[in-house]
């Protein structure tokens, strides 16, 4: 229960964001470096593949002796990093849909809406050029000594499930909080409340996300040291305590992992009451399962679909980027939401997302998803991809990511939807334990 209602003040502590004192202020500060404060969107990837020293060509063999040379001498023992304040790293992109309608063709959906799978493609361009903000140091050339690549995405929470295509955006972020090799973005994106394109219009707040992204040593295996973090006030300090607090509660979610532990007695009895509903009593057999009226099997909820990457989708460091990845999984997740919630779904959040292994271009990536659990209006899809190794049949888990849908009616309505779509009912043991982890998910955030 404590972790749970930590969880929470979490969550109510990202909405606050959006009034935070730094994204306020920072706005107002002269620039630290060579990076615009406020750069086109389409800037933000040129900037970061100067900053990491890719030419953008396939397959390119790069030269990371005087880099790695140069980082082994700045991170020796009794080196000093150079501590920034969060203000420092403060990085606005802006989304000139209003204006450019070639990017509206690429960000618009069927249905007039923005495509959020092509936003978090951006905010994972976005987050690693504000964490290499954070990284610089004032002696080094052109390119960085070091590597920062997306580790986690804790959390998204959608604002505004249906955002318009026809009015900029604007999307924001700022480090966090520094571990002594992991960094959390706190990012906002917003839309302009009119359609003018006046000075001085309003934004309003559509999305909130924070990722958390880990410097890498160049060519070796290992971690690479951050500049700590300079809390110059006492928001500066409480925004990085809730920084401190979210790591511990992502550490303490993994070691209760059902992978790991026995699930709690108040799930395996769930999981017992779900399974005496779908057989009968006076049988008194094992053998014949029934499946409760409006329900469904939850391995019936499976999706599966298989890409090959080419280098049209690689990122500064020659794999499959990390945000391409995304994009795919949500579509993916979202086509499954729609097959089992019979109606349109929209994304409310995006859930842990984890990558554990990077995925190397010509990748043979297998995604699988299912809908775990269904609670009221709302349903958990989770997606797992894995890569194959044809001449081996090895398969390597490389993401874990996890929605939360619902139906465009219901979303608006809020609390007072009916909830219609089908619940889901595991059938076997390793099906119930992804139903526990379905609903951890959804209640315990």
């Amino acid at each position: 229960r404590a972790a749970t209602a930590d969880r929470m003040a979490l969550n109510a502590f990202a909405s606050l964001l959006c009034k935070s004192s730094i994204f306020v202020a920072s706005r107002q500060l002269s620039s630290i470096s060579s990076l615009e404060r406020c750069i086109p969107l389409n800037k933000v990837r040129e900037q970061l593949m100067t900053i990491a020293g890719s030419s953008g060509t396939p397959f390119e063999v790069r030269d990371c002796a005087a880099l790695t040379e140069a980082l082994a001498r700045e991170q020796q023992l009794g080196s000093q990093p150079l501590a920034k304040p969060m203000s420092a790293s403060y990085q606005e992109a802006l989304l000139s849909l209003r204006t450019q309608a070639g990017l509206s063709v690429k960000y618009v959906n069927t249905h007039n809406g923005i495509r959020i799978g092509r936003l978090l493609e951006d905010l994972d361009i976005l987050g690693v050029l504000i964490s290499y903000r954070h990284a610089w140091q004032p002696h080094w050339a052109e390119r960085a000594p070091v590597t920062i690549v997306t580790a986690f995405v804790d959390g998204v929470c959608v604002h505004t499930p249906i955002i318009p295509a026809n009015r900029d955006l604007r999307l924001s972020g700022f480090v966090s909080w520094v571990g002594s090799s992991s960094i959390e973005v706190t990012m906002k994106i917003e839309q302009q409340a009119g359609e003018d394109g006046a000075a001085g219009v309003a934004w309003t707040p559509v999305l909130d996300a924070t990722f958390v992204n880990a410097a890498r040593h160049p060519l070796e295996n290992r971690a690479a040291k951050l500049n700590p973090l300079l809390l110059e006030s006492a928001a500066d300090r409480e925004i990085f305590q809730r920084g401190e607090r979210a790591k511990a509660y992502r550490l303490q979610q993994a070691s209760q992992s059902v992978l790991s532990v026995v699930p709690r007695n108040e799930e395996i009895a769930k999981i017992h009451r779900m399974f005496l509903d779908t057989i009968d009593p006076k049988s008194f057999t094992f053998s014949r399962r029934r499946l409760p009226a409006g329900s469904v099997w939850l391995r019936d909820t499976m999706l599966k679909t298989a890409h090959l990457y080419h280098p049209e989708q690689m990122n500064v460091y020659c794999k499959v980027f990390g945000g391409f990845l995304m994009r795919k999984a949500l579509e993916t997740a979202w086509i499954c939401a729609f097959a089992h919630c019979r109606r349109q779904p929209v994304l409310l959040e995006v859930k842990d997302v984890s990558f554990r292994a990077p995925v190397e271009l010509g990748s043979l990536l297998f995604l699988s998803a299912q809908v775990t659990c269904s609670h009221g209006c709302r349903c958990v899809v989770r997606v797992h991809a894995e890569v194959l190794q044809p001449d081996s049949g090895l398969r390597t888990t490389t993401n874990d990511f996890y929605f939360v849908f619902a139906p465009e009616a219901a979303a608006q309505a809020g609390e007072d939807c009916v909830p219609d779509a089908p619940q889901v009912v595991p059938r076997s043991y390793s099906e119930a334990m992804l139903h526990i982890d379905g609903m951890r998910k959804l209640t315990e955030a």
